[in-house]
C-alpha cells in the first residue's frame, strides 16, 4: 500500500495510490480559506495522480458557511465533472446534521453525474465500497483498509 498524507489543524489528506483514492477529513469549524485551499489542492491531486475515488469524511466538521457551499457549487463541482473520480464517499455523523448535503448541491445545478454518491458512517463501509470498482493491485483491501482506518 501507498499512503501518502498531509495534515493541517483543520483537515487531513490522505491519499493512498492502491486504491486510488483521496480521503479527506475535515474537522472543527474549517476557516474559509483553509476549505477552499484544501478542496482545490485535492483536485489537483486527483488529476495529477489519476485518482477514481474520493472518501470525504464530514463527521467532526462544524458547518459549512452557505458561501462556502456556493463557491463549491460554482467552483469545484465543474472541476469534479471533468475530473477522472469514479465514486464520492461522504461520511457523515450518525445524527445526520447533513452539514453539506452533496446531493442537493450536485442535483441543484447538474441533472446528473459522472461519479457515483454514496453516504457512509463508518470508514470500513466507505473503503469497503470504493474498493469494488476501482482497480486493485496485488489485492492489498484488507492491509490497506486496516492502515488507512488506523491513520484516521
Amino acid at each position: 500500500m501507498d499512503l501518502d498524507c498531509q495534515k493541517s489543524p483543520y483537515t487531513n489528506i490522505f491519499v493512498d495510490a492502491s486504491l486510488q483514492a483521496v480521503h479527506i477529513a475535515c474537522e472543527g469549524l474549517v476557516p474559509s480559506d483553509t476549505f477552499r485551499r484544501t478542496l482545490l489542492y485535492v483536485m489537483e491531486l486527483i488529476k495529477s495522480n489519476n485518482l477514481l475515488a474520493c472518501i470525504y469524511d464530514i463527521r467532526q466538521l462544524k458547518s459549512i458557511p452557505p458561501q462556502d457551499q456556493d463557491w463549491f457549487i460554482d467552483e469545484v463541482l465543474p472541476l469534479l465533472m471533468d475530473a477522472p473520480i469514479r465514486k464520492v464517499a461522504v461520511l457523515e455523523a450518525a445524527n445526520g446534521t447533513n452539514l453539506l448535503d452533496l446531493n442537493q448541491l450536485v442535483y441543484s445545478k447538474y441533472l446528473s453525474i459522472p461519479f457515483e454518491l454514496q453516504y457512509f458512517e463508518d470508514v470500513a463501509s466507505a473503503l469497503e465500497w470504493v474498493s469494488k470498482t476501482t482497480p486493485l493491485e496485488n489485492n492489498p483491501l484488507t492491509s490497506s483498509r486496516k492502515s488507512l482506518a488506523s491513520a484516521l
